[in-house]
């Protein structure tokens, strides 16, 4: 069997493509060495629905972790205040003791949810 590469398949695009794919085809030596590996990678149904699960999981860490940022800040201030108010003798010692436990309760939900999304985001890079 002939390997001779002698068929071509033309693409028209825009000069700002062009340039795109040229940037992007850098590191395969050639655009043809580009769009091949491309091809092959990207008709692997495994390859898809590994890029599909990142990308979603790129989205949910992107919309929770700015939620989480703004819990974190406001059981900081909470917490804060707290000890102004412990300090000047106006929380009793009952009530701070409650207060901490449900500090370090919430600190650990944190945690776990911030490590779940990082295995979660570890594995389909593997996978």
């Amino acid at each position: 069997m002939d390997n001779k590469k002698t068929k071509y398949i033309k693409v028209k695009m825009t000069p700002e493509e062009v340039r795109e794919w040229k940037e992007k085809a850098i590191p395969f030596g050639t655009v043809t060495n580009y769009v091949r590996s491309a091809v092959a990678e990207f008709s692997n149904v495994s390859s898809k629905e590994r890029l599909d699960m990142i990308i979603r999981l790129s989205q949910f860490y992107d919309k929770w972790s700015a939620e989480l940022g703004h819990m974190g800040g406001n059981l900081n201030q909470t917490v804060r205040r707290a000890n102004e108010l412990a300090v000047a003798g106006l929380l009793t010692e009952e009530y701070i003791n409650e207060l901490a436990v449900k500090v370090k309760d919430i600190q650990v939900t944190l945690h776990n949810i911030k490590s779940e999304i990082y295995a979660a985001t570890r594995k389909s890079a593997r996978t």
